[in-house]
């Protein structure tokens, strides 16, 4: 029996800056409302004919702003993009523990069966500060007659003027600086998020006998506790943050349990094969698996098989299978997500709005996801190419009830004919426009995906090193889903292989070709490797709803590196004084050593140098050695890149040094 345990730890650090805050509405039902007050105080109730009122926006009866040019309050519809603030700055800081502990072993029962078993836990810190603008503090600022511009007041912030929203924010305005600072706020969001798992298997590879080998088999158990706990700032949960909705803390969590076993069962091998058969083998797995949080459950198959017909040169292979996917804890119970999504409102001529307020809810009801998968290809290694091996697979999925929240133009084509799903709301203001639209998680239909994988590698030894050639490359041939309509490619279902998945912002396409091909050439410590990395364009539209296609991009990498353990002697020979000697030499069971030469010589009686220069290795590397620029995309105009951001970034050609040592 071997008792065994492991640890880890990281800490993960980022720095991340969203453009200055947006404030969408100035009256947003759920929001603070924002309202810049008149040039003088006008009394509630005398408030000009439709405009803004005291009652509506909760301005106070003596406000005003000596800079609003107008006897009114504005407020309603108005919308701003607070640019003289800067932009939106979130520091993230993520704490990961991971730690097992488990016993395993081989001499259970007749000694054939080994086991596994094990406890493991890890749990997520992810602590978030940002850099906004409160809305309350923002309202004061606007305010002249506020507390805070009183030089007598407790509150008083070291100036008298209220803040100029009328300026141009490439013009700074010297008297804005102390209010801008002072409506700056820091929120700080903290979320948990934890997994215990104890597991246990035991397994054998000889259950029976069968003229092709023994029959493998495994069966095993697994408990699992997850946890959830989101704790946002209170400015969050008050919705003080300008453009954003409340959001509220989250705690939940659940409890499973499964059960699972697996065969392989041999029918042909090489001791027994015929024409046509020289390798045949079936798997076979089950698993079930229970969800105490809902009550429900799930019983899925898995289905494989092995064969070479001739020899080892070609190999044919299969997989089927179904799946199934609870909803996470953040799709069920997590707190809303207030996002900007681009719309295009039917109501008001289809007009296109690249920063739409959305707020997208968890939801308890979702039910399960199921999914259907097929894989089957060959691999082929000819004697006549030695170190050529090529292969094929096609892949076919399907998933029913997919968990995803809708599009904010699928809510508002519901909106038009009068069927909005619970949880969905487009709000308003008194002009009709868009101030708010509230998604909830659902599961919103079927998608269907199929293509191609594949690979070519070939190495070739030689006296002046070894190459080794790698390609990878993928073919996606079609991917429908259901859910997901866009009103730029037509009113039905269609193959959104090779489009945009976002047309509002097209941050990245369904690509129908993507690929990577490298050669490496290894000798004597030195090792020189360069890639090229392929990716296919997308069709997408321009501002003026033309179609426009992102071109595809190659990108070339490359590295080299020297291991200075080559330069140390490598014994065939142990010697006594310096390595092992014949004695201490551990040898297996047919009396040949345990240990190579090289662990021998590493191991014992090491020198100076040989600690200096052992696992000591120097690289230096360039990416996009031809500083090439991502793809020109526009989303409609809501690209606020200029280009693909979920796929490339804007780095160019990045020169890199390494020193690494391993002890």
């Amino acid at each position: 029996m071997v008792v065994y345990a492991d640890g880890f730890y990281q800490n993960v650090k980022t720095h991340n800056e969203l453009a200055p805050p947006a404030t969408g509405s100035f009256q947003t039902l759920g929001q603070t409302t924002l309202a810049i007050p008149p040039n003088s105080p006008i009394a509630p109730g005398a408030e000009p004919p439709n405009t803004p009122t005291h009652a509506e926006t909760g301005v106070p009866a003596d406000a005003f702003n000596p800079f609003n040019p107008f006897q009114q309050i504005i407020s309603g519809g108005t919308r701003a993009r607070l640019a003289e603030f800067g932009n939106r700055l979130f520091d993230n800081e993520t704490d990961a523990w991971l730690t097992t502990i488990g016993i395993r072993g081989d001499k259970l029962f007749d000694g054939n069966w080994g086991y596994d078993a094990a406890f493991r836990y890890s749990q997520l810190k992810n602590t978030v500060t940002g850099t906004q603008v409160s809305a309350s503090r923002f309202n004061q600022i606007l305010n002249q007659a506020d507390p805070i511009f009183d030089p007598t007041s407790s509150q008083f912030i070291g100036t008298t003027v209220a803040f100029n929203p009328f300026g141009d924010y490439r013009v700074p305005i010297p008297s804005n600086e102390a209010t801008i600072e002072f409506a700056r706020v820091h929120p700080k969001d903290e979320d948990f998020s934890k997994l215990a798992t104890l597991d246990a298997t035991i397994y054998t590879t000889s259950l029976f006998e069968l003229p092709a080998g023994g029959i493998g088999f495994a069966v095993g158990g697994q408990f699992r506790r997850e946890t959830l706990e989101e704790n946002p700032d209170m400015l969050n949960v008050e919705g003080d943050i300008v453009g954003n909705s409340p959001v509220p803390t989250a705690n939940c969590g659940r409890k499973s349990y499964a059960f699972y076993a697996e065969t392989s069962i041999p029918i042909f091998s090489p001791t027994n094969a015929i024409p046509g058969f020289r390798s045949l083998e079936f798997t076979a797995a089950g698993r079930f698996e229970a969800f105490e949080n809902n009550n429900t459950n799930v019983l899925v198959p898995k289905f494989g098989m092995r064969w070479q017909p001739f020899d080892e040169q070609l190999t044919l292979r299969a997989t089927w299978g179904e799946g199934f996917r609870e909803p996470s804890l953040e799709e069920l119970c997590g707190s809303p997500l207030s996002t900007l999504e681009p719309s295009h409102d039917p109501k008001n001529g289809g007009v296109f709005e690249p920063e739409t307020n959305t707020l997208i809810s968890s939801n308890p009801g979702l039910q399960p996801e199921d999914s259907r998968s097929f894989s089957g290809g060959f691999v082929y290694t000819p004697k006549y190419v030695p170190g050529l091996t090529c292969s094929v697979d096609f892949w076919d999925t399907e998933r029913t009830g997919v968990v995803t929240a809708p599009l904010a133009d699928q809510v508002l084509q519901r909106e038009l004919t009068g069927t909005l799903l619970p949880g969905e709301a487009v709000e308003r203001d008194i002009g009709g426009n868009i101030t708010r639209i509230l998604i909830r998680n659902q599961n919103i239909g079927n998608q269907e995906s199929r293509g191609f994988d594949f690979g070519l590698n070939y190495q070739r030894p030689t006296p002046w090193g070894t190459f080794t050639w790698q390609t990878q490359a993928t073919y996606l041939d079609e991917f429908i889903f259901q859910g997901f309509i866009f009103r730029e490619f037509g009113p039905t279902n269609g193959n959104l292989a090779g489009r945009t998945t976002d047309p509002g912002t097209s941050n990245e396409g369904w690509y129908k070709w993507k690929g990577t091909s490298s050669l490496e050439w290894q000798w004597k410590g030195f090792d020189l490797f360069t890639i090229v990395r392929y990716i296919d364009g997308f069709h997408e539209f321009t501002p003026n709803i033309h179609q426009h296609w992102v071109h595809q991009t190659f990108f070339f990498d490359g590295q080299a590196s020297y291991d200075f353990t080559a330069l140390l002697p490598v014994e065939t020979n142990p010697v006594p004084g310096y390595s092992k000697g014949g004695k201490e030499v551990v040898r297996g069971k047919d009396g040949t050593p345990t240990e190579t030469a090289p662990a021998q010589t590493s191991n014992y009686g090491r020198t100076v140098l040989d600690h200096l220069l052992r696992g000591t290795i120097i690289t230096i590397g360039c990416n996009n050695i031809f500083g090439q620029d991502p793809p020109k995309a526009y989303g409609e105009g809501g690209n606020a890149v200029g280009y693909p951001g979920f796929t490339y970034d804007a780095t160019g050609r990045f020169v890199y040094v390494r020193l690494t040592k391993k002890f």
